[in-house]
């Protein structure tokens, strides 16, 4: 993986992006890494079987397939919202989710704490087609001068359980 920032020294939302996939791809065997030169619109494939475990469940299915592909979403556990702070959300381009709902593909979601190492306080695999679901009539332009044209944000609460997230200290550390 070329060009991954590393897990201490965080700049910008892209380069946690970037951090947390690298994370996700070494802690997960069954996963194998893509580069944008190859598709854009995953980051992942399954290598092997992938089965669900304590610290990955699975949302609506029992197993993923080998040469599943697996689109790596991040966000913080709590971001601000102006004057207050509210449970972070991930942000989806449309273009790439319907690549990835065309291919069956596979949400791989991680919600972390913005401190140093950037500690994963849950994930979860979601199939593309329950996401398609919750992002309906979410969907917004964005300035013309990005790569995508429609977006959509998602709290990471409408996926996971917040029952099982500590969001007083940060979450708890998923290994």
């Amino acid at each position: 993986m070329s060009s991954r920032a590393s897990l201490g020294e965080i700049e910008s939302p892209k380069a946690s992006g970037d951090a947390i996939e690298a994370d996700v791809i070494q802690a997960v065997d069954a996963l194998g890494y893509v580069g944008d030169a190859t598709a854009t619109w995953h980051d992942a494939e399954t290598t092997g079987l992938l089965e669900p475990s304590t610290t990955l469940p699975f949302y609506g299915i029992v197993v993923v397939e080998p040469e599943t592909p697996i689109e790596i979403k991040a966000c913080q556990v709590r971001t601000s919202n102006g004057s207050r702070s509210t449970r972070g959300r991930f942000y989806v381009k449309r273009r790439a989710h319907e690549q990835l709902l065309d291919a069956a593909g596979m949400y791989l979601l991680a919600v972390y704490v913005p401190w140093p190492g950037l500690p994963n306080v849950a994930r979860a695999i979601v199939p593309a087609t329950l996401v398609d679901e919750l992002l309906r009539g979410r969907w917004y332009d964005v300035d013309a001068d990005r790569s995508e044209q429609e977006v959509a944000q998602l709290a990471w609460s409408h996926v996971i359980d917040p029952e099982t997230v500590d969001e007083s200290r940060g979450g708890r550390r998923v290994e």
